[in-house]
């Protein structure tokens, strides 16, 4: 299981995706976890990275599951409509 950061925002959205590929890399299993409890702080482009990794995910043929989203992604990906998107790949 992955923890994804406190902050997914334009100030570290860069540094989050190269986090995020190295774990696409490095996980062998068709499934990866990420655990979004300790997410407080979401903008659009944290969300665009997400429906990005997710994207890159499934071209990988690996699928995403999230566990324990906090209140503040839940909000963000239900105000942008992607929670059908990204909480639906569960």
């Amino acid at each position: 299981m992955f923890s994804l950061n406190e902050s997914l925002d334009i100030s570290n959205v860069v540094d989050c995706k190269v986090q995020y590929t190295q774990w696409l890399q490095q996980h062998s299993d068709d499934v990866i976890v990420l655990d979004a409890a300790c997410v407080n702080r979401v903008d659009a482009a944290g969300l665009q990275l997400l429906v990005s990794f997710h994207h890159s995910a499934r071209v990988a043929g690996k699928d995403l599951q999230f566990q324990n989203v906090s209140e503040t992604l839940e909000e963000g990906l239900k105000v942008l409509g992607l929670d059908s998107i990204l909480m639906g790949a569960q």
